[in-house]
């Protein structure tokens, strides 16, 4: 990827970093070489009754033969049948490859486990052009869509997820991680069903993705251990809880650029989802830690409840306790449009003696409500509100760019 275009110029002695974010040169993937093509047996019409002899032992074997190869295992249409169901699949190392046309159902078996498709090793992927569908309006449980763990290389491309009962797609833990062209289709009424999750890992991007689900739309946080060098780029979000850091963060944030992106708080039928958000760091002490060198490049936003949201004060989370800090948090280039008319933004650092560290410029909001600021050191160039309140400072800066054209 290439890196951000836009450079500020300091007065004083005050410099601001621009996020690089991933060190890899990332490039559109290619399709891994096919290690068995698999014929369908079921119909999507089934989709409310799923055959009670399903897909999962027959899947997972052919899953086996081709494990740690990097190669492909393609569930293909066969005549009329182009659906496939199955329970949880264990795919370490594989390539899992859905064909135009076909879906791959959660059976009901799986609505106990953990999640449907559990990816580990080096070098495994999920391609499309099909579709994964959760069944989340018709299963009990609420296990994630697809996950990855532990993982070297992990691909996500071309493929549509949808109906997620949690997280759509969660990738936790070691180095290097790519989602390019991604469609997830979950309800914005789902809960607790973010779109992508980045935990612990090094090296990520996630890019010309499409994503409309009932949380963060692209959340990054540390369970393991911290995270580093990530780039989030030309996507669109829709209905989401935006563009977030943390809240996990105690184990530290550093070098995250968002660049290009366009979030919408209406749905993908136009409908408003209440308490949307779109620029978003969150952490608390419960789970506190350094956040530093993010970078939000060329934004735009329709329809908010919060443009921009960044509080250390967000509320208990599951984690290891710590000082919440945000350093050196950069917004260049953001319209607000057609805001909620009781939208609000929030810059709200720990204490006194741990403002937050943010600068702002080629920044307009169409609402430019304040509420709960405190506790930050702001650095303002071009921006068309000035943040108030107890510890709050304000200075000036220079830098290039603009306010973004936006459409929608």
């Amino acid at each position: 990827m290439h890196a951000a275009a836009c450079l500020l110029l300091p007065i004083a002695a005050t410099a601001q970093t621009i996020a690089t974010g991933d060190t890899r040169t990332v490039a559109e993937p290619a399709y891994p070489a096919v290690c068995v093509t698999v014929p369908a047996r079921f119909k999507s019409s089934s989709r409310a009754t799923p055959p009670s002899s399903d897909d999962t032992a027959r899947l997972q074997s052919f899953i086996d033969q081709c494990a740690n190869s990097g190669k492909g295992v393609v569930l293909a249409a066969s005549g009329a049948n182009d659906a496939f169901y199955a329970g949880q699949l264990q795919l370490p190392g594989v390539a899992l490859v859905i064909q135009s046309g076909v879906t791959l159902f959660g059976a009901n078996s799986y609505s106990s486990a953990e999640d449907l498709l559990h990816f580990s090793g080096k070098n495994a992927s999920l391609m499309g052009p099909g579709v994964i569908d959760g069944r989340q309006d018709l299963i009990s449980g609420t296990p994630r869509l697809v996950q990855a763990r532990h993982i070297t290389n992990f691909t996500v491309y071309n493929v549509t997820l949808k109906d997620a009962a949690k997280m759509n797609l969660y990738v936790e833990g070691d180095n290097g991680f790519t989602a390019w062209g991604v469609s997830i289709r979950t309800p914005v009424s789902v809960v607790n069903s973010d779109g992508i999750d980045i935990d612990s890992l090094t090296n990520a991007t996630v890019t010309q993705s499409s994503i409309q689900t009932g949380d963060d739309g692209v959340a990054i946080k540390t369970n393991l251990s911290g995270v580093s060098n990530v780039t989030v780029s030309d996507n669109k979000l829709y209905g989401t809880h935006g563009l977030s850091v943390g809240s996990q963060t105690m184990y530290g944030v550093s070098n995250v650029l968002f660049r290009n992106n366009t979030v919408d708080g209406n749905d993908l039928s136009g409908t408003y989802s209440p308490g949307n958000f779109a620029v978003r760091i969150k952490t608390d002490p419960t789970c506190g830690g350094m956040v530093q060198n993010v970078t939000y490049l060329n934004t735009c936003i329709a329809h908010s409840s919060h443009p921009i949201l960044l509080t250390t004060h967000y509320g208990k989370c599951a984690g290891k306790a710590g000082t919440p800090k945000m350093k050196n948090i950069l917004i260049n280039g953001l319209l607000a449009t057609d805001s909620y008319k009781h939208a609000t933004s929030t810059f709200s650092g720990y204490d006194a003696s741990t403002p937050l560290d943010v600068a702002l410029a080629y920044v307009n909001l169409d609402n430019a409500a304040q509420s709960g600021s405190e506790y930050a050191s702001l650095k303002l160039h071009q921006t068309n509100f000035t943040p108030t309140g107890a510890g709050v400072s304000t200075s000036s800066f220079i830098a290039s760019g603009s306010i973004p054209s936006c459409s929608f």
